[in-house]
């Protein structure tokens, strides 16, 4: 288990991404959460953290707005998965 600088901003990340991956939020609802997390994490241990939520909540933004409507859930969940991976799996430094 990884020890978080900002434990607040990763389990409100892991939260909305579980909340959409069972159809409880939108896509919109985890960039929100993405962006706002990314906002808190500013320490530079951290700084890879940072910079995949950022990268996701743009995945996300691009999906929103290239994606067909009947296809945005699949990829959006693609992008979820790998951050929920990312934060779970231990970090190589």
């Amino acid at each position: 288990m990884n020890t978080w600088l900002c434990p607040e901003a990763v389990q409100r990340v892991e939260q909305a991404c579980a909340a959409f991956l069972s159809h409880d939020a939108t896509i919109e609802q985890v960039q929100a959460a993405l962006r706002r997390s990314e906002q808190e994490i500013v320490a530079l241990d951290e700084k890879w953290l940072r910079s995949l939520l950022f990268d996701a909540e743009n995945k996300l933004e691009e999906i929103l707005y290239t994606v067909s409507d009947d296809r945005q859930a699949q990829a959006a969940s693609e992008v979820i998965r790998h951050i929920l991976h990312s934060i779970q799996a231990p970090r190589s430094a």
